[in-house]
């Protein structure tokens, strides 16, 4: 099966992360339930899901995603699902916890 057959095959959701430390504990959160995937890119890290064939499956991931966003203090993630982009809201940020581009 070819990486792209193998995306067509179940639904992906694709959760853009900043920080890679808040990838890896989104991925593991998530890995509990869906399979996930962590991509480490330059310039984001993307955390991506298969989603589950049951109904309402992707509602159960971003209600799980958007109390993650909230203990984090993120405020606010891009995420992608059927091919367009959304942004998941909750909580407040915590600015002194952002980490700070060096370079």
């Amino acid at each position: 099966m070819t990486p792209m057959e193998h995306e067509e095959s179940f639904q992906l959701v694709h959760f853009e992360i900043p920080d890679l430390a808040a990838a890896v504990r989104l991925t593991r959160r998530l890995g509990e339930r869906w399979n996930v995937l962590l991509q480490d890119r330059r310039d984001v890290n993307l955390v991506s899901v298969a989603l589950q064939p049951s109904p309402g499956d992707l509602a159960v991931l971003l209600r799980n995603v958007e109390e993650w966003v909230k203990q984090e203090s993120l405020c606010a993630i891009r995420f992608e699902v059927d091919r367009r982009d959304y942004v998941l809201v909750a909580g407040e940020a915590d600015w002194a916890a952002i980490p700070v581009a060096v370079g």
